[in-house]
């Protein structure tokens, strides 16, 4: 299992990679609608999320870095920099710890279902994200499995 989740992570930073660098730069702070998160800030939380659900592995409160702003390249840097993070981590995850049940203020599940959680909010927020494109008239990349 953690040799999927590990390929599927990685296929899933070069899809959200492709998406991010398909915005214009001028755009990053685009909002659908008032309330809603900019471009760049759903690109940012994607990434955070992801420290987010690796944090009970290692039972600390999660931490999640910013990247120094929220121009193109910053963002791009810090997705980047948090997906090979994650993959790093998942990599060094042993089958005892993908087996545990952890908790956090978000529920209860085993570390498979945490992997899978982090998967499944990755893949939200992208989407989001690639409404934000159409919206501007970028025809999104095309989906990648």
């Amino acid at each position: 299992m953690q040799s999927i989740i590990v390929k599927h992570l990685t296929t899933s930073r070069d899809f959200t990679l492709k998406v991010a660098e398909a915005m214009p730069a001028e755009d990053y702070g685009f909002k659908l609608t008032a309330p809603q998160m900019s471009f760049a800030e759903q690109l940012v939380h994607l990434s955070q999320g992801l420290t987010y659900f690796l944090a009970p592995f290692s039972e600390e409160k999660p931490n999640p870095a910013k990247p120094k702003s929220e121009s193109k390249e910053d963002v791009i840097a810090f997705v980047r920099q948090s997906f090979d993070d994650a993959i790093t981590k998942v990599k060094a995850l042993t089958p005892e710890q993908m087996a545990k049940t952890y908790k956090n203020e978000g529920g209860e599940g085993s570390g498979t279902e945490f992997l899978l959680g982090m998967l499944d909010h990755t893949t939200h927020h992208r989407a989001s994200a690639e409404m934000y494109l159409r919206a501007k008239g970028v025809t999104p990349p095309e989906y990648q499995f």
